[in-house]
């Protein structure tokens, strides 16, 4: 008899042992594991959730609904539509239960849901939630259109920002995407997604459509890097007066470096201003060496290279200079004139001339202006400096020279009738392939409104005669 009482008593704690450990594994889930389980793409309840809620609409500066929620039959209750279609694809990426989210639908996720900024409790105890909130963004509908026709067909990127607020006014990549095709719920006769065969072809297309080469794509800059070159010179001792003997071949440790031209072109004396305006390699060489690596580099990384830029989107890769211990004198000669392994996005290009067109400083990017829930505006964005990485006087200086390449060097074709505009050439040679091609524009120069940052990808000809044009389209649009 007390070998049984004696089984019982173990099994009746086991039984409790078993409770207890049901208990805290439950409760581990409900306080600890809760995000981990909400965030699992298998959780099917959340999708259906998020999917039964009327995300927020995207609307432009200037009021065009440009993403927004509609109703649909089936399971799943709302779908994403794009009424702006490939001309936001990058910007706005996109919303789909079967690819997930890219691009402002990923970064505001949380703002479209209506899941920030946080309800009232009351709210929150008293009424489901069953819209989102919408997203005004800075973007121009009009610019973003005139920066798209200009582009055209050519694999490249062009942005265009405020150099007072940081607001970007436009952003555009190409090759772009259909966002509508990828959250599409049509099915082929086979009963297969066409939205999975979109995808697959984006996916195995090699020149990357879904890739934003706004803020994505690293590119040698070539010439349009002497922006940088120059306020590193005229911060360390060097003036626009500063005069070098600019051959068309200057050796270097053994090596060269050359000018454009074939044989490469000699300029022989020239001062600062003439060098910018006619983007002369050997004269933004010789200033590279005069001023050293180490400052060369500080100066790239004051400007934001090395470093995380502070954009309001998921996608933002960081540009690139080597550190001074590891650049030789060619490679540094060659890096001060925008080559050797230098490498930055359009974005990063266009940052730098909101220094030089905003007295030194750069506001923080950002593409949210505000959010609302009907007409009442929840958020507003904070307009805030991110960074001063050279002093006014300098910018003011470097903006004078620009000035001159557009008034009467390589920048000729960016000119404006009735403006002053600004402006940096670029040719990116590259090994193998046609060369980049850059232009960096500032317009009007004497109170700058609109700084534009064009690459066009392998396309041959110089930043001048290809890249200029776009710029000039894009900072006529901004000034309109």
């Amino acid at each position: 008899m007390s070998a049984t009482r004696e089984g019982i008593r173990r099994l009746g704690a086991l039984f409790i042992l078993l409770a207890a450990a049901l208990v805290v594994n439950l409760s581990w889930l409900q306080v600890f594991g809760q995000g981990s389980l909400e965030e699992n793409p298998a959780n099917t309840r959340r999708i259906m959730r998020e999917y039964g809620i009327a995300r927020g609409r995207v609307l432009t500066s200037d009021g065009l609904v440009v993403a927004e929620s509609v109703k649909t039959e089936g399971p799943i209750e709302y779908k994403r539509s794009y009424p702006g279609g490939r001309l936001f694809s990058h910007l706005l990426g996109y919303d789909s239960p079967q690819f997930g989210r890219t691009g402002l639908e990923a970064y505001y996720n949380d703002y479209l849901l209506g899941q920030k900024p946080s309800r009232g409790w009351v709210e929150e105890m008293t009424s489901d939630l069953e819209r989102g909130n919408d997203l005004v963004i800075t973007v121009d509908s009009e610019i973003q259109a005139a920066a798209a026709q200009a582009l055209g067909q050519r694999k490249g990127a062009v942005v265009a920002m405020d150099p007072k607020t940081g607001a970007i006014l436009a952003m555009c990549s190409w090759p772009d995407f259909d966002p509508n095709a990828l959250v599409s719920r049509e099915r082929d006769a086979e009963g297969n997604p066409l939205a999975d065969q979109v995808m697959g072809a984006y996916v195995q297309d090699p020149d990357s459509p879904l890739l934003n080469r706004a803020t994505m794509g690293l590119f040698v800059p070539g010439s349009s890097f002497k922006v940088v070159t120059a306020c590193a010179g005229i911060e360390n001792g060097f003036s626009p007066e500063t005069e070098f003997d600019c051959p068309g071949v200057l050796p270097v440790d053994g090596s060269r470096v050359t000018n454009y031209g074939d044989p490469p072109t000699s300029f022989g004396i020239q001062d600062m201003e003439g060098a910018m305006a006619r983007s002369i390699n050997t004269y933004f060489a010789q200033l590279a060496l005069g001023v050293g690596a180490a400052k060369l580099v500080e100066y790239a990384e004051r400007f934001g290279l090395n470093g995380e830029i502070p954009l309001d989107y998921p996608a933002v890769t960081p540009s690139y200079i080597p550190e001074a211990a590891d650049m030789d004198e060619v490679e540094l000669a060659w890096s001060g004139a925008g080559q050797g392994e230098v490498l930055l996005t359009p974005l990063q290009l266009c940052l730098a001339g909101c220094a030089v067109a905003n007295r030194g400083r750069i506001m923080r990017p950002h593409l949210m202006k505000e959010v609302r829930r009907s007409e009442e505006i929840l958020e507003r964005y904070e307009v805030g400096e991110w960074r001063a990485p050279v002093s006014p006087d300098t910018a003011s200086e470097v903006l004078e020279m620009m000035v001159a390449v557009v008034r009467s060097g390589t920048g000729t074709e960016a000119a404006i009738k009735g403006v002053t505009v600004a402006g940096k050439t670029g040719t990116a040679e590259v090994e193998g392939k046609p060369p980049h091609t850059w232009f960096l524009g500032i317009a009007p120069a004497e109170n700058p409104t609109v700084v534009v940052a064009v690459l066009l990808e392998n396309s041959g000809g110089s930043g001048g005669s290809m890249a200029a044009p776009v710029a000039r389209e894009v900072m006529a649009a901004a000034l309109e």
